[in-house]
């Protein structure tokens, strides 16, 4: 019994181990974060505390970027959003800028939960690297906006005004 009586054992064989070799190495990449499943978002998390329903008009590039960042640092960031879309009424109870991206029908803005320096820091190095080019640092959160019509590569620090405390665009 040769090669040509057996062909298609070996060719069998062959196949297989084809196949298994691309599973093992589609799992390797998901291991390591190429490949990354997602879950549906929640688009609850954006809404204005007042306007149930309102954070389905958050900006889609925004969130595909959020995505991006809860990707590259491993953080939850949907789930440490504190602030998202806003009423009229609700960026003013906030004290919130009368033009704020967070505002309907913008919807280009999100505050994310950051208690700590490190988490902070993480946060606004990654977004910088995703493209965010509006970025504000609290002590407590991160703004991330994506407003074409502001400044852009700022960042700045709360209280309005003041310093933050790590700049990426310096």
């Amino acid at each position: 019994m040769g090669f040509k009586e057996n062909k298609h054992i070996y060719l069998g064989f062959g196949t297989a181990i084809f196949i298994f070799i691309g599973i093992a190495f589609v799992h390797h990449l998901s291991k390591k974060g190429k490949v990354k499943k997602t879950a549906p978002i929640d688009l609850s998390v954006f809404d204005s505390p007042d306007t149930p329903g309102s954070g389905n008009c958050i900006d889609k590039q925004l969130l595909l970027m959020l995505q991006q960042l809860a990707i590259k640092t491993g953080y939850p960031i949907f789930d440490w959003i504190n602030s998202g879309v806003r009423s009229n009424y609700w960026n003013t109870k906030v004290g919130g800028v009368s033009n704020s991206s967070h505002k309907i029908p913008s919807c280009k803005a999100v505050d994310i939960k950051a208690p700590t320096k490190s988490i902070r820091n993480t946060l606004v190095l990654a977004a910088k690297e995703i493209g965010f080019k509006r970025i504000g640092v609290g002590k407590t959160f991160v703004h991330l906006d994506i407003d074409a019509l502001k400044s852009q590569n700022v960042a700045w620090g709360y209280p309005s005004g003041s310093k933050p405390e790590i700049n990426p665009f310096v």
